[in-house]
């Protein structure tokens, strides 16, 4: 054998190993993957196709199994997730609470940059509000007609809330807040039920839920989109027809667009959850091979066409990707928030409760 041969033949067989122990340390086990809200909301719903084909693009092919840990606005499955053991068993597929974190929440234990990411998913949020909320909304723009209506969300101190109480006061309209819900599946409830009047949610959560059950009854009204390459708010693929929060408040503020110290804090807190609003990430400390597998895998999933079929069929647009690399200088970002940010938010969710 010459030389050359030796050296391709000593490679070919450096892979093949290589790849047989990738393949040994997922064969025969069993992931757990926390899903941080609870069973029938827009997280579980992706969360649930993730699992479904997800296992295929993973050497060893092991199983998935869900377990839904909702409450205080995701941080209590965020908590669980940081507590179990490093050892490539458990991951979780999240909606981060991106306020928690820069509000100092003591509930959260733990910060997001501290997880391994795994994956994310683009995702813009839809404002949306019943059709007969005084005085009546035909289209959208009627709602800065109305007054005292009730605007339902999650905890005060979590991203839902705070997302919603920013843009509705940046408009100027008169509402009453009710941070009061585990979880969007209980706020859309309330919304059916006329407990509210306003609410948001994500991308599934609207195309999935609320415009299938409710669709009669409610108006969408603004997207609150992922910041483009040029630094601008364009329209969702998923969402064409619908205006950005900045088109619509050009519309009703004759052209202008929002500006001001307030804006600046919408898009600090909303651009990094928006940016991946779905997030797949690992316990700290996972070593890096059950790191590197997961982050392989979502990359094929992502080519997986049943895996795309299916997520489109309830989310009706194709998926688009964050690498986990991608996702870890976000949420390492999320120290560079600036200060007086941090203390205006820290303020601001205190009297939302007053």
């Amino acid at each position: 054998m010459t030389q050359k041969g030796l050296i391709l033949l000593v490679a070919l067989t450096v892979l093949a190993v290589a790849d047989g122990a990738q393949a040994q340390f997922y064969k025969g086990k069993t992931i757990t993957m926390i899903i941080n809200y609870p069973a029938g909301g827009p997280t579980d719903i992706e969360g649930r196709i993730v699992a479904q084909h997800l296992p295929a693009h993973i050497a060893g092919k092991p199983n998935i199994i869900i377990k839904n840990v909702g409450g205080a606005g995701g941080v209590v499955g965020s908590n669980q997730l940081a507590e179990a053991a490093p050892n490539g068993d458990t991951m979780g597929f999240f909606t981060i609470d991106v306020i928690a974190q820069l509000l100092g929440n003591p509930a959260l234990r733990v910060n997001y940059s501290d997880f391994a990411m795994i994956a994310g998913v683009e995702e813009p949020l839809v404002a949306y509000a019943r059709k007969d909320t005084p005085p009546g909304l035909k289209v959208a723009t009627d709602i800065m007609q109305a007054s005292e209506f009730k605007a339902l969300s999650l905890n005060a101190q979590n991203s839902n809330t705070i997302n919603q109480a920013l843009s509705l006061d940046l408009l100027g309209l008169k509402y009453r807040p009710i941070p009061a819900y585990r979880g969007l599946k209980e706020v859309e409830t309330a919304i059916l039920q006329n407990e509210g009047q306003f609410a948001n949610t994500s991308l599934p959560g609207w195309t999935g839920s609320v415009e299938p059950t409710m669709g009669d009854l409610v108006l969408p009204l603004w997207q609150l989109a992922p910041r483009g390459k040029d630094g601008g708010y364009p329209r969702s693929a998923a969402l064409p027809d619908l205006p950005t929060f900045e088109e619509f408040y050009a519309t009703v503020k004759g052209g202008a667009r929002p500006m001001g110290f307030t804006y600046e804090v919408l898009r600090a807190a909303s651009d990094p959850m928006v940016a991946m609003f779905r997030t797949a990430l690992m316990p700290p400390k996972t070593p890096h091979e059950p790191v590197m597998l997961m982050r392989s895998a979502f990359v094929e999933l992502w080519k997986n066409r049943d895996f795309i079929r299916d997520y489109s069929n309830v989310v009706k647009t194709k998926p688009i990707l964050v690498t986990g690399e991608e996702a870890q200088e976000m949420v390492a970002a999320l120290g560079k928030v600036k200060p007086e940010i941090k203390t205006f938010l820290l303020d601001y969710s205190n009297r939302l409760v007053r």
